[in-house]
């Protein structure tokens, strides 16, 4: 039997994380996760969506609001022209800087995620 109360306690330990992003940081989860997967270089939508577990058209709907506080931009692809890129605006890159050293403090249900050998899913 799964500990289904265990589920529970990091399920509400990641609320309280993202309700706490989002008061330091004016970010979503998903805003986020979309700009630190940018920033290591996943570039392409149909990548970020497999990367972020996202539909097209949710992926669509947090990039357009990221590109709405000039935090992205969506750029055509050199190499295929029918290709988007989503690229971090000089807004996008001091924001990511920021929160990786803001004063978030991480639930100690969520602290495991920090461990070496989670820092590769």
């Amino acid at each position: 039997m799964f500990n289904l109360c265990a589920i529970r306690r990091l399920q509400s330990a990641l609320r309280s994380f993202e309700e706490q992003l989002k008061d330091q940081t004016g970010l979503s989860f998903n805003d986020a996760l979309l700009l630190c997967a940018v920033e290591k270089g996943i570039v392409e939508p149909s990548a970020l969506a497999k990367e972020l577990d996202l539909s097209p058209s949710r992926l669509t709907r947090v990039i357009d609001s990221l590109e709405g506080r000039s935090l992205v931009q969506r750029t055509l692809s050199i190499t295929d022209r029918r290709s988007l890129i989503i690229s971090l605006t000089e807004t996008g890159e001091e924001l990511v800087r920021t929160y990786k050293c803001c004063e978030l403090r991480l639930p100690d249900e969520l602290a495991f995620t920090q461990e070496e050998s989670w820092q590769h899913i």
